[in-house]
């Protein structure tokens, strides 16, 4: 998790690395955490997650980025990438819950269709302006998976029209993001392709929707090169790169169990109330 104090700590995690991997080297000899009967290191049944990525400066989200999602939705195809920004307060971890809003007093508070979106998302590390698509990859610091939840029938009330998206997708608990980080070291450097990876949304453990990241429109060099020539990105920066279909077309119901699997990143699981 990263706090507001510690965003520098991301540019400076290459100097970190060496000690981080020293420590671990410590405590888990040969990489066999025999020390965990003695509580040194905890099992991850017992890890309370958080945001990895706790207050981040921005949260920009992709929108109609994949060319299924576009076609079902009867859109033209986008020229430049779409974005919209999501408040931190939406932010909620790994096995954390996502409320429903319900019951609101003024038109357009409360929502009867969520859909859950399930995104790649990338986590900036370095200041980023006016960047060249070529070198894109040199200011991403990792990547993680984000749930952008959203109030469909608010988001639909006037299509196209921004003001009802933005509050479609700013409610609490509405931007699930995690379980971790997976660093570029550990996906590009390794010669993983990122535009090769299976998506899945679950939901109660059943598959509901598939994809693959060579589906999006717009690729992430060219994200980062077009939002670059707007706006500063800053380190801890969190950019989601856009949906495959969203669903259940009935919406989300209390006690629904969603996960997001992406392959070579993880699988993020949050709980509906």
């Amino acid at each position: 998790m990263f706090s507001t104090e510690s965003r520098n700590i991301i540019q400076r995690i290459s100097f970190l690395k060496e000690i981080i991997e020293r420590a671990f080297s410590k405590t888990c000899p040969n990489n066999r955490c025999s020390d965990i009967k003695e509580g040194i290191v905890k099992t991850i049944d017992k890890i309370r997650f958080l945001p990895p990525v706790y207050d981040p400066p921005k949260i920009i989200g992709i929108g109609l980025n994949y060319d299924e999602y576009r076609v079902l939705l009867k859109y033209p195809k986008p020229e430049v990438p779409l974005f919209f920004f999501k408040p931190t307060n939406t932010l909620i971890g790994h096995k954390e819950k996502i409320i429903l809003p319900r019951g609101g007093k003024w038109p357009g508070t409360s929502s009867k269709i969520v859909f859950h979106e399930y995104e790649l998302a990338v986590i900036i590390g370095r200041v980023a302006r006016n960047i060249d698509k070529n070198k894109a990859f040199d200011y991403i610091y990792g990547f993680t998976i984000f749930n952008d939840i959203t109030a469909h029938d608010i988001e639909m009330i006037q299509p196209g029209f921004v003001l009802y998206q933005q509050r479609a997708k700013a409610f609490d608990t509405f931007s699930p993001v995690g379980p971790w980080i997976v660093t570029k070291d550990e996906i590009i450097d390794k010669g993983v392709n990122i535009y090769n990876l299976r998506i899945l949304r679950k939901r109660n453990g059943i598959i509901e929707g598939e994809s693959n990241t060579r589906n999006m429109i717009f690729k992430i060099e060219e994200i980062l090169e077009f939002l670059s020539e707007i706006m500063t990105l800053e380190p801890g920066d969190i950019i989601s790169l856009g949906s495959p279909p969203a669903g259940p077309p009935q919406g989300l119901q209390p006690g629904d169990v969603i996960e997001t699997e992406i392959e070579y990143i993880g699988t993020l699981t949050n709980y509906v109330i």
